[in-house]
């Protein structure tokens, strides 16, 4: 057993504890929208003067120029002339700068392919209008106003973050800033870990108006090492549209669908929505009903991810998936409304904290890990499998054994989870001795 000191996040749902309150955090909110979007406004700018060539990486900060946030911060003013920027927590901005990074490394990794959204090709294809470097896929793009979620992080310096007694948390303001102080009041519906330090806070403003807090906090957790998992301890998990997954022990999860179990009454809400006049009162109570269905959908689906995770981690010492390009996935005409609604993505993110936790593994076979077309009792790969995947039942030409698809997935990802152990566990080991 070792002593580790873990980060993890303990959502609340809050409530401002003042007008003042609630409106400096919607100022954070917009100071960390402004400042990405001045970021962009000047990468476009760069591009539109330089040119830019489909396929090439974008340029760095140096070679472009791009200001300091102390430099946006400057000219930034009101009509009174202050600079409204200084009077919230500098956090919101330094941290849009660094999600601005985040979005154009993400953007350099696949830049040589050079693809366009499906949209600017329809576009060029019905009007005519040529794509440009903005209608590149994963290209930084400018954050709306009209975004459904708001969030600004600030984070712990000197223990200016703290909860007391009525379980009211405090939070650092800016130095120029006319108030005295500003709080939010948390539903601690589960305690924080004891003797844990805050890290970050995350205050996000949901569509419906409503403010939720992510405290981050860094914290020291006996974690007991299960040893080598055995053969029986180890599962593979092989994706599926149908069933979400379908395990080496040909157990299918059954995930319930939620949002098509709900499409057909949201089309309705939506419908009456579209045809009353936009900001009416009728319309924004019309709004919050399509609202409050679309927030129903993704609790029932994070509630079952966490639990379905809960019960494997609990079960088994290893759990082997495919590293799977959901992001390709989620673009294709038949399959991304499904893949976007079971939240595969998000399931394997729950998975992997929730085993490495109590000492045990979760391993990702490579993309070039061909699950779906080797024979899981001799090894001979079937390359007719490949781009097909209305083929459900395959027998195999070398010894005839007749294969469900993705129970057979699931049993070569076993055997993948059982040769890792070899070659990544007792490698080490075998290397000493």
């Amino acid at each position: 057993m070792s002593v580790e000191t873990v980060n993890r996040g303990y959502v609340y749902s809050g409530t401002p504890t003042s007008d003042e309150a609630e409106r400096y955090f919607r100022q954070c909110f917009g100071a960390d929208r402004l400042m990405y979007n001045l970021h962009v406004a000047h990468l476009y700018a760069y591009l539109e003067k330089n040119g830019h060539t489909i396929g090439e990486k974008l340029p760095t900060f140096k070679e472009m120029g791009m200001p300091t946030v102390k430099e946006f911060k400057q000219v930034r003013v009101d009509d009174d002339g202050n600079k409204y920027l200084y009077e919230v927590d500098a956090f919101a901005s330094n941290e849009a700068k660094q999600h601005f990074k985040k979005a154009m490394n993400l953007f350099n990794k696949d830049a040589f392919k050079g693809q366009f959204k499906k949209s600017a090709l329809k576009r060029q294809k019905t009007l005519g209008i040529e794509p440009t470097f903005r209608d590149l896929k994963g290209m930084p793009k400018f954050h709306s106003r009209k975004n459904s979620k708001l969030s600004y992080t600030t984070f712990n310096q000197s223990d200016n973050i703290f909860i007391d007694e009525n379980n009211v948390l405090h939070l650092p303001l800016a130095q120029k800033s006319k108030l005295s102080g500003v709080a939010i009041k948390l539903n601690t519906h589960r305690p924080l870990p004891k003797d844990g330090r805050i890290q970050n806070i995350t205050i996000t403003m949901d569509s419906q108006g409503r403010f939720a807090v992510t405290i981050n906090v860094a914290f020291e957790m006996e974690i007991e090492s299960i040893g080598i998992p055995t053969a029986e301890c180890i599962l593979g998990l092989d994706y599926s549209q149908a069933n979400f997954f379908v395990d080496s022990e040909g157990k299918k999860a059954n995930y319930p669908h939620y949002y098509r179990a709900m499409e057909e009454r949201l089309a309705t809400e939506q419908r009456k929505l579209s045809r009353m006049v936009q900001g009416s009162k009728r319309w924004e109570r019309q709004r919050l009903v399509a609202v409050k269905l679309h927030t129903k959908v993704a609790n029932q689906r994070k509630d079952w991810l966490h639990k379905k995770a809960y019960t494997l981690a609990n079960r088994y010492d290893m759990v082997v998936v495919e590293d799977l390009d959901l992001r390709a996935l989620g673009q294709t005409l038949k399959l991304a409304k499904n893949q976007q609604d079971n939240g595969f993505g998000n399931f394997r993110l729950y998975l992997k904290y929730k085993l490495e936790q109590q000492g045990k593994y979760f391993v990702k076979a490579p993309k070039s890990f061909a699950s779906t077309q080797i024979c899981s009792d001799c090894g001979v790969k079937n390359t007719a499998l490949k781009g097909d995947i209305s083929t459900r039942e395959w027998t195999c030409t070398n010894c005839h054994e007749q294969h469900d698809r993705d129970h057979n997935a699931g049993l070569n990802l076993r055997n993948y989870g059982l040769r890792w152990i070899d070659e990544v566990l007792l490698a080490p080991s075998l290397v000493v001795a």
